[in-house]
C-alpha cells in the first residue's frame, strides 16, 4: 500500500476513534444562541483564523510527529477538525490535523454547505458539528 494511503487510513482511524471532546475542539464563544453574532457574520472565519506563523509551526510539528518526509509537507494543509465556520477552536492543537490537499477542496465545500444550513436555521449547530466530526465525507443536509 502506498505510504500516503497508509497515512490517510491512520488519520481517519484516529479521528473516528476519538470522541468529540467539546472543551478542546470548540470555540466557547460560538453556541446556537450566538451564531448570529459569530459564525453567521460574513468574515467570521477570517477574523477567527490563527496567524499563519502559528499554523506553520503546528503543521511542522505534525509532519515530524507522523514521520512524514519534509519534502511531502506541501502535500498537506493544516485543517480544523471542527471547522471555524461551525465554531471550531481556532488554535487549539486538538482541533488541528493534517489533511491531504487533494481532499481539502471537497471537505471545504461540505463545511461551507453545513455552515450555510446552520445560518439558514435549517440545521442546528450541534448537529452540523456532529456530522462533520462523524464522517465529513457523508454529512447529509443536501451537502453530499
Amino acid at each position: 500500500m502506498p505510504f500516503l494511503l497508509l497515512l490517510l487510513l491512520a488519520f481517519f482511524a484516529q479521528a473516528i476513534a476519538q470522541p468529540l471532546r467539546v472543551e478542546s475542539l470548540l470555540n466557547p464563544a460560538v453556541t446556537q444562541e450566538t451564531i448570529w453574532t459569530t459564525v453567521c457574520i460574513p468574515g467570521w472565519t477570517k477574523r477567527a483564523r490563527p496567524p499563519s506563523s502559528y499554523a506553520r509551526r503546528i503543521k511542522a510539528a505534525l509532519i515530524r510527529e507522523f514521520d512524514i518526509p519534509k519534502e511531502m509537507m506541501s502535500q498537506f494543509e493544516l485543517d480544523h477538525r471542527i471547522p471555524l465556520g461551525l465554531g471550531g477552536a481556532p488554535s487549539d492543537p486538538a482541533n488541528l490535523e493534517l489533511q491531504p490537499w487533494d481532499e481539502a477542496v471537497e471537505k471545504d465545500r461540505k463545511e461551507a454547505c453545513l455552515a450555510r444550513a446552520v445560518c439558514a436555521s435549517a440545521l442546528a449547530l450541534e448537529e452540523a458539528r456532529r456530522r462533520i466530526w462523524a464522517n465529513w465525507r457523508n454529512v447529509g443536509a443536501g451537502c453530499d
